[in-house]
């Protein structure tokens, strides 16, 4: 999958960079009636780019091949060539197809966790949703397994290419395979437990109980212990007299009480964005020194949030 990633770059960088390239490969899109799409430049961070880029290269395959064997005609250009070389490997082809399918299912998980308004308790269920529909492109009947068969004709008449059955199966147990199990493994890895996600609703002024109401006396308390057995033993925090909290000190009277202060105080605070009130919280000198039990997981809370809120997923390379 890295040599892939290297060969578009390569094309993006080959058509970019010359307006007289870009011009034959708009010909040849005009003349097999395709799309007049430009190589987009495939990050190596962002899946966004990277899903924008392969399905430019899958719309215009024989487009873009057909371009690169022209120019190498009339200018012997070598790198023409190799680019168009690269393209015509099976290996290539098919990870640009196997690409085109996973990459959106992750940009959708990507995307939906940048939203202003997130669902903390839907994280988890659409992490495994993706996960799962991940694992769907190792089977031999995946979708993006039958749009390649389809396009079967259409590929060999531009290519030296011969797709079969038994060529795409080696792919996904050499390369599809191990790149999922890598792709699943990085992304689980950046997602803590849902009891966990789901726990930093509390701190969300939108969520609390009105005072008067029979609820708000016991809103998040069951939470609360959730979240100081998680993070109560590794916070660095002390007490007045210098002592370093114990996990066990942290699950304490003391801290249910404070929480309890700290729920009057969410209820009169207007209704905002949960992620700007933990910012707030974490970063208020104010705030910590009132609510000096709480203010260190706090900050564990909110960094936690910021990593999920920022994902963009891992290099696709």
């Amino acid at each position: 999958m890295c040599t892939s990633h290297i060969t578009l770059t390569t094309l993006w960088k080959f058509f970019h960079y010359s307006p007289k390239r870009a011009e034959s490969l708009k010909a040849v899109q005009q003349v097999l009636d395709l799309p007049e799409l430009k190589v987009v430049k495939p990050s190596d961070t962002r899946w966004l780019s990277h899903e924008r880029c392969v399905k430019a290269i899958k719309a215009s395959y024989s487009a873009i091949v057909t371009a690169l064997n022209n120019i190498y005609e009339q200018t012997h250009a070598p790198e023409a060539l190799g680019i168009s070389k690269a393209l015509c490997r099976p290996s290539t082809l098919v990870a640009i197809y196997l690409l085109d399918y996973v990459l959106p299912q992750v940009a959708k998980l990507s995307r939906a966790l940048q939203t202003e308004r997130i669902d903390l308790t839907a994280i988890t269920p659409l992490v495994d949703a993706t996960l799962n529909t991940l694992d769907d492109a190792m089977l031999l009947a995946a979708n993006w397994v039958l749009e390649l068969m389809d396009a079967k004709n259409e590929i060999e008449e531009v290519t030296d290419i011969t797709l079969t059955t038994e060529s795409i199966a080696t792919f996904q147990g050499q390369v599809a395979e191990p790149f999922i199990r890598m792709l699943k493994a990085n992304i689980s890895s950046r997602f803590i437990s849902q009891d966990i996600v789901s726990s930093f609703g509390i701190f969300d002024p939108k969520k609390v109980p009105a005072a008067d109401s029979s609820d708000f006396h016991t809103y998040g308390e069951d939470l609360i212990d959730v979240l100081l057995a998680h993070y109560g033993a590794e916070l660095p925090a002390k007490t007045a007299g210098g002592d370093e909290y114990t996990k066990e000190a942290l699950i304490s009277r003391e801290t249910r009480e404070e929480w309890k202060t700290f729920r009057s105080y969410l209820s009169k605070k207007p209704k905002g964005n949960l992620h700007l009130q933990l910012k707030e919280l974490t970063t208020s000198d104010m705030l910590s020194e009132f609510f000096q039990t709480l203010a260190p997981w706090q900050t564990y809370v909110y960094l936690s949030l910021s990593a999920l809120l920022q994902w963009k997923g891992a290099s696709p390379k």
